[in-house]
C-alpha cells in the first residue's frame, strides 16, 4: 500500500496535475486511485495466498502420485529381500527434478534403499514413527506413505522435493503488476471522464471565484453543464455574483458620487480659503492704500499750501500802493516760481495716473548718454546747489547713442538726482555713474544720506511711499517721485532697484535698461546717399504685412520685381519684429490682422525713432471716410482699398523716396533713412 500511496502521490504531485492536488478535482482523482489501488492489492493477497495454497496441495498430491507408483514397482522387492531392484526402481524418481531424497523402509523400518541427491542430508537410518504423513515447509515438501499388498503392510515409502515458491510469487506478481497498472489506466480514464462532469462546474466557480476576488469584476459567471444538483449550485452561484455584482455597482456609484462631493468640497473650502486669504490680503492692502491716500492726500495740501502763501504775500505787496516797480516785479517773480512749482506738482501726478492706466505713450528718438545725463542734472542742479552737495558724473569714454524717450528717461534720472539731493545732508557727496555692456545700459546714483531701512525698501516704488514722512513733508513732495521713476523706466523695458546697508549708510538706485535701447554712436554730419537708381525709380527695403499669405506674397513678389527689397510678415508682432531689425523705409500694413490690427502696429511703429519717418501704407476692405479718418489718426501715410493695384503702391513708394532723396537724413547700407 505504501508503494502505491507513494506512486501516486508522485504522478499527482507532479506534471499538469500539481496545481489540481488542492482541488475537488485532484482530491477526487486521489481518492479513486487510492481506493482502485487498495482494490487491488487486497484481491491480489487474496490470490496470491489461495494460489500458494492451492500450488502446496499439488505437490502433495505430486508426491503422493510418484510414492504409488514407487510402492508399486517395490512391493516385490520387499517381499523378496532383493535391494538391487529395490535401489534400482528408488534410484528411478532422479528424473524426477524435484525429489531430493527417496527412501525405502522395510516392514520393521529400517532403511532397505534409497536416493538422495548431492548437496542433500541423507534419510533416517530408522523410522521412529511408522504413519502416513506429509509435512511443507516452505518451498520443501516431505511426504510419508506405507506400502501395503492385500491388507499387508510391506514397508514404508520417504519422500523428499523441493519447490522455487520465490520464483512462483514472483512470476504471480509480475503479472499482478500488470494487470494492476492497466487497471489504474483504466480506472483513470473513467474517474478524469466522471470529474469532467461532476467537477468542472465546480473548478468554473473555483476559478471565476478567484478571477472575482483577485479582479474585483463581478461580471463573470461560472459555466453550467448539468441540470442536477451541482447545476443547482452555480445557477444559486451565479444568482448571488449578480447580487453582489449590483450591490457593487451601487456602492461604487455611492463612493464616486461621495468622492466627487468630498473633492468639491474640499475645492470650495480651498477656493474659499483663497478667497478669505485674498480677502484679508486685500483689505490689508486697503487699509494700507487708505492710510497712504490719507497721508498723501495731507502732503499734498502740505504741498499746495506751501506756494499759496508766498503767492498771497506777493499779491498783497502787488496791491500796495507803497509799494515800487521793483518789490511789483520780485512778487511776480515770486508768483511765477511758485505757480510753476504746482505745475510740477500737478504733471508728477498726471504722469503716474496715466502711465497706471496705461495712458502714457512714448515718443522715442536718438539722443546721446551724454544729452540725457545733461538735462538730467540740469533739471536736479538748483537743488543740489542749495545744499552745497558735490557731483560726480561718470560716464563711458566712448560716445553712447539711446533710442528713448528723451524727455521722460531724462525725467526718471533727475527724479533720482533729486532724491539724492534731498535725503542727503548739507554737503553730501552724489556720484552718477554709467556703464553699458552685451546686456544693457546700467545708470546708478550714489548718496551718502540718510539711507534706508531694508524693511522700507520692498514698497519704496509704490504710489505714495516715503523714506520719511516727516523729513519728505520739510523737504516738500508727495511720495510719488520713486514710484514715476519705476513706470517711466518700466515702459523702456527696464528695471528700477534701490540698496542700502542701513540708516546714515547712504543709498544706491541703480536703473537698468536692456541691449535694445543701445544703438551705438550715430553721426550726426553725415548727409543722406541719394536712392539707388534702378529702372523706373529708385530702390528701398519695405516690409509687407498682411495674415492673408497669398495676398503677401505676391505683392512682394511684384514689389521685388520692381527693384526693392522685401521682407513679409504675417501678423502684426512679425511686423514689428521685422521693423526693428531691418529698419525699412516703407510698411504696407493690412489693418484687419487677427493678433494686432494694422492700426495697433501703426501706433506702436510711430512711437520708435526709427518709425517717425517711414512711410505707412495701409491696406483693408473698408473704405469709407471714417475708415479712412481712423487710418490717418493711427499714422499711416495713405489709405488703400482693397483689391489693392500694385502700381498704385509703387508710384507711392516712388514719390516718398524722390522726397526723401531731396532732404538730408541718416542712413544705413545704403538705404534711406528718416
Amino acid at each position: 500500500m505504501s508503494f502505491w500511496n507513494s506512486v501516486t502521490g508522485s504522478w499527482l504531485g507532479s506534471g499538469p496535475l500539481r496545481t489540481a492536488q488542492k482541488s475537488v478535482r485532484g482530491k477526487m482523482m486521489r481518492i479513486v486511485v487510492i481506493t482502485t489501488a487498495i482494490a487491488l492489492l487486497a484481491a491480489g493477497a487474496g490470490m496470491l495466498t489461495h494460489d500458494l495454497s492451492v500450488y502446496r496441495d499439488s505437490w502433495v498430491a505430486d508426491l503422493d502420485t510418484q510414492s504409488s507408483i514407487l510402492a508399486t514397482s517395490t512391493a516385490s522387492a520387499l517381499l523378496s529381500g532383493d535391494r538391487t531392484v529395490a535401489n534400482r526402481n528408488v534410484n528411478a524418481v532422479r528424473w524426477r527434478a524435484t525429489v531430493q531424497v527417496a527412501a525405502l523402509y522395510s516392514a520393521d523400518g529400517k532403511l532397505f534403499a534409497s536416493f538422495v541427491r548431492p548437496g542433500e542430508p541423507s534419510p533416517p537410518l530408522q523410522l521412529q514413527a511408522i504413519v502416513r504423513s506429509s509435512r511443507v515447509e516452505g518451498g520443501s515438501v516431505e511426504l510419508t506413505a506405507p506400502i501395503l499388498q492385500d491388507g499387508q503392510r510391506l514397508g514404508t515409502i520417504l519422500l523428499r522435493s523441493q519447490h522455487d515458491i520465490g520464483a512462483r510469487a514472483l512470476a504471480y506478481l509480475g503479472i499482478f503488476g500488470l494487470v494492476t497498472l492497466m487497471s489504474m489506466l483504466v480506472a483513470l480514464l473513467l474517474s478524469t471522464a466522471l470529474q469532467k462532469v461532476i467537477t468542472e462546474p465546480l473548478d468554473s466557480m473555483a476559478d471565476v471565484a478567484r478571477q472575482v476576488t483577485s479582479k474585483r469584476d463581478y461580471s463573470l459567471r461560472a459555466l453550467s453543464t448539468t441540470d442536477d444538483e451541482i447545476g443547482i449550485v452555480v445557477e444559486a452561484f451565479n444568482g448571488m455574483l449578480d447580487e453582489v455584482q449590483t450591490r457593487a455597482r451601487a456602492l461604487e456609484q455611492s463612493n464616486t458620487a461621495l468622492t466627487t462631493e468630498v473633492r468639491i468640497r474640499q475645492t470650495a473650502e480651498a477656493a474659499l480659503a483663497r478667497a478669505n486669504a485674498r480677502l484679508e490680503a486685500t483689505m490689508a492692502a486697503l487699509r494700507e492704500a487708505d492710510r497712504k491716500k490719507d497721508e498723501f492726500l495731507a502732503t499734498l495740501a502740505h504741498e499746495l499750501r506751501n506756494p499759496l502763501a508766498p503767492v498771497m504775500h506777493a499779491v498783497k505787496l502787488m496791491e500796495s500802493p507803497s509799494a515800487d516797480e521793483h518789490q511789483r516785479q520780485w512778487g511776480r517773480e515770486v508768483i511765477a516760481r511758485q505757480v510753476q512749482r504746482m505745475a510740477l506738482l500737478l504733471d508728477d501726478l498726471l504722469d503716474v495716473s496715466r502711465i497706471t492706466r496705461g495712458r502714457l505713450e512714448l515718443r522715442k528718438d536718438y539722443v546721446d548718454l551724454q544729452t540725457l545725463v545733461s538735462s538730467a542734472v540740469e533739471t536736479a542742479r538748483p537743488l543740489i546747489d542749495a545744499k552745497n552737495h558735490s557731483l560726480t558724473v561718470n560716464l563711458p569714454a566712448e560716445p553712447v547713442e539711446l533710442e528713448v524717450d528723451p524727455l521722460r528717461l531724462s525725467q526718471a534720472l533727475s527724479n533720482l538726482l533729486t532724491n539724492a539731493a534731498k535725503y542727503t545732508d548739507a554737503q553730501g557727496r552724489i556720484t552718477l555713474t554709467a556703464a553699458h555692456d552685451a546686456a544693457g545700459l546700467e545708470i546708478r546714483v550714489t548718496d551718502n544720506g540718510i539711507g534706508i531701512e531694508p524693511t522700507v525698501i520692498r514698497g519704496l516704488f509704490e504710489m505714495f511711499s516715503q523714506i520719511d514722512s516727516a523729513i519728505d513733508r520739510a523737504e516738500g513732495g508727495l511720495g510719488i517721485g520713486l514710484a514715476l521713476v519705476r513706470g517711466l523706466v518700466g515702459l523702456h523695458g527696464g528695471t528700477v532697484q534701490a540698496t542700502s546697508t542701513g540708516l546714515g549708510q547712504g543709498s544706491e538706485f541703480t536703473i537698468r535698461l536692456p541691449s535694445s535701447v543701445v544703438v551705438g554712436p550715430r553721426s550726426r554730419s553725415v548727409q543722406e546717399p541719394e536712392a539707388v537708381p534702378v529702372a523706373g525709380g529708385h530702390r528701398c527695403r519695405i516690409v509687407v504685412a498682411d495674415d492673408n499669405r497669398d495676398a503677401a506674397d505676391s505683392l512682394q513678389v511684384l514689389l521685388e520685381l520692381a527693384g526693392h527689397d522685401v521682407a513679409v510678415a504675417y501678423n502684426g508682432q512679425e511686423a514689428l519684429d521685422l521693423g526693428s531689425r531691418q529698419r525699412p523705409s516703407v510698411f504696407v500694413l493690412d489693418v484687419g490682422m487677427p493678433d494686432m490690427t494694422g492700426y495697433e502696429v501703426a501706433r506702436r511703429i510711430r512711437q520708435q525713432a526709427w518709425g517717425r519717418g517711414v512711410l505707412l501704407l495701409a491696406v483693408t476692405g473698408w473704405g469709407q471716410d471714417d475708415d479712412k479718418e481712423k487710418a490717418k489718426a493711427a499714422g499711416f501715410d495713405h489709405h488703400f482699398t482693397k483689391p489693392v493695384n500694385p502700381d498704385e503702391v509703387e508710384e507711392r513708394v516712388a514719390a516718398f523716396l524722390r522726397a526723401s532723396a531731396a532732404v538730408t537724413s541718416h542712413a544705413v547700407g545704403g538705404y534711406p533713412r528718416p
